[in-house]
């Protein structure tokens, strides 16, 4: 018995030597976690793309330096996955390979530590606020950090007038964050994206010249940016994010471009001096509360292919006289609050804007049909009025009659939701006065707006 236990023992000891040896032999062994993640050096997290890439996900809290290799398991490491060391509070360097073309958005924030990282050229694609809070980030003395290819990440001076380098392609989230000293920007045609919160809380920025090749604008890129006055946005961006130009308050007039597919959420909230806009031909949804508190704007179209107008998109527009659905079965969100009450709607007299604005008593004006015109020869005469007390005899004797959401329209003269003998009575005092010469306001006049 002993000489088995004996060598049991032997055996065991030869196991646990050989094992020691091979993580000796082997510092990079992968091993996965309960997540499927894959361990690097016991610090670092990744995980293999179904292409065969590696990302980076995440790091241990007490991980000092990050040397990340080329290849994990025979396959490339191309991307560090938003938030991966985020409050790695105790890292200090970070080197990076050269097949990595995509860092996401707050990689390295907050790691109050950090004071080298290398990011090689190669990368393409680089997330807003990436190195944020690092002291990496403050000790920049250039004006212009600039990674990657063409990332600007920072912009460190104070001047009034900034002319970005033509070597910027992008400029990065965060760039320009509460810079009060800007006045002026100018983007060389190199720029083809501002990203979000660009040129957040720039109280004092005026004027932008946009870059002739400008594609997206982020969300937020010009959140509470307060002294701007005008944009013209380039036909060739088509997209700008949610926010991103609320509650710029001194704004009167902006140029949406042609290829605009979307009004954002929010993204014109609070911008309380806005006073005119046309929405191109092209924009399919109206988000939610995208012109809220909107207070200056005073009328607005939207062109047939808008299909969808979203919760509050209109709230507190307290000035805008009139409001054009163009688009009969426009999908309209069913709240009081999405129209404000002092609005006139115009749209089709069988549509969903009628609709909308009966069910909530907003006054209404037909494109297609004048009030009154019951036969739909577009002129109200003696004629509509005999067709109108007709209509209203039947009734008050109890006699079915079919009549067209069109003519319903047109019978309810004032507008009340109700056709009776007052509708009557008002058709034939408009038809009196117009014939006698004395001027009579027609209901259907828009010159005032």
């Amino acid at each position: 018995m002993y000489r088995i236990w004996r060598r049991w023992l032997s055996l065991l000891t030869a196991l646990a030597l050989a094992l020691a040896f091979c993580f000796a032999a082997c510092p990079f062994a992968a091993f996965a976690d309960d997540t499927g993640q894959k361990v690097y050096q016991d610090m670092i997290y990744y995980t293999i793309t179904p292409m065969h890439e590696v990302t980076i996900t995440g790091a241990r809290a007490i991980l000092t330096e990050a040397n990340i290799p080329a290849e994990l398991d025979g396959c490339p490491v191309t991307e560090i996955e938003r938030y991966a060391f985020k409050d790695c509070t105790r890292l200090k360097q970070v080197t990076l390979p050269d097949t990595i073309r995509r860092i996401g958005e707050f990689a390295f924030k907050d790691c109050t530590r950090l004071e080298r990282i290398s990011i090689p050229d190669t990368v393409s694609d680089i997330g807003w606020g990436i190195v944020q809070g690092t002291p990496w980030l403050d000790n920049q003395t250039e004006e212009f950090v600039i990674a990657g290819k063409g990332f600007l990440l920072a912009y460190t001076g104070a001047d009034a007038t900034v002319t970005i380098p033509d070597t910027v392609s992008t400029i990065g989230g965060y760039a320009f964050e509460g810079c009060t000293t800007l006045e002026n920007v100018v983007m060389p045609d190199s720029v083809q994206t501002i990203d979000a919160f660009a040129f957040l809380n720039c109280s004092r920025l005026h004027q932008v010249q946009f870059p002739a090749h400008l594609k997206t604008i982020g969300e937020y890129a010009f959140h509470w940016c307060t002294a701007l006055e005008e944009v013209q946005i380039p036909d060739t961006v088509t997209t700008v994010g949610n926010h991103g130009f609320s509650y710029c308050r001194s704004l009167k007039s902006i140029s949406l471009p042609a290829g605009l597919t979307q009004i954002s959420n929010t993204l014109f909230q609070g911008c309380t001096s806005l006073e005119e806009l046309q929405i191109p031909d092209g924009v399919q949804v109206i988000y939610n509360y995208a012109f809220d508190g909107c207070s200056q704007l005073r009328k607005i179209t939207l062109p047939e292919s808008v299909e969808e107008i979203g919760s509050n998109a209109f709230s507190g527009c307290t000035a805008l006289k009139r409001l054009v659905i163009l688009n009969p079965a426009c999908r309209i969100y069913d709240a009081e609050k999405t129209v404000e009450p002092s609005v006139r709607i115009n749209g089709y007299a069988v549509s969903t804007a009628q609709i909308y604005a009966q069910k909530y008593q907003r006054s209404f004006h037909a494109l297609d049909r004048k009030r009154g015109d019951m036969n739909g020869d577009d002129v109200v005469d003696t004629s509509d009025q005999f067709d109108l007390m007709y209509l209203c005899a039947r009734r008050g004797a109890g006699i079915p009659v079919d009549i067209t959401a069109a003519q319903t329209y047109c019978a309810d003269y004032n507008q009340d939701g109700v056709i009776d003998t007052t509708d009557i009575f008002e058709l034939m005092y408009y038809l009196a006065m117009r014939g006698a010469g004395v001027l009579v306001e027609d209901p259907e006049n828009d010159e005032d707006d």
